[in-house]
């Protein structure tokens, strides 16, 4: 399952608040943000996102889950999509935008590497 771990990142609620709403196109179709939800709990946030590609619409949701010191962003696996490289690259996106945001945060343990942006 693709994840990334954003380490020195206590909160859910902070990153829930780091993440903005976007539309990209990219070569044969569009990846999306379109909602964001924090659970009453604020250790939880869910990303409704949607890639397009090549005609192939997957609807899912990215989990942004608060570990003690870190917060891991992965697949809902309610929703589990294909992991195509349109998924991963709105994972991946998700992640910069929340270390971006957050200075002292840093990624950790992840198998998306090669979509990571620095």
């Amino acid at each position: 399952m693709p994840h990334v771990v954003l380490e020195n990142l206590i909160s859910a609620s902070v990153a829930f608040d780091s993440v903005a709403l976007f539309t990209i196109r990219v070569d044969g179709g569009v990846l999306k943000v379109t909602d964001k939800y924090l659970n009453a709990g604020q250790n939880k946030a869910l990303v409704e996102s949607l890639a397009v590609e090549n005609g192939n619409n997957q609807s899912f949701f990215v989990e942004l889950t608060q570990k003690q010191t870190s917060l891991t962003v992965r697949l809902l696996p309610l929703t589990d999509p294909e992991k195509t490289p349109g998924v991963k690259t709105i994972m991946a996106m998700l992640a910069k935008q929340i270390k971006d945001v957050n200075p002292g945060v840093s990624y950790g343990k992840t198998n998306l590497q090669d979509f990571l942006l620095e």
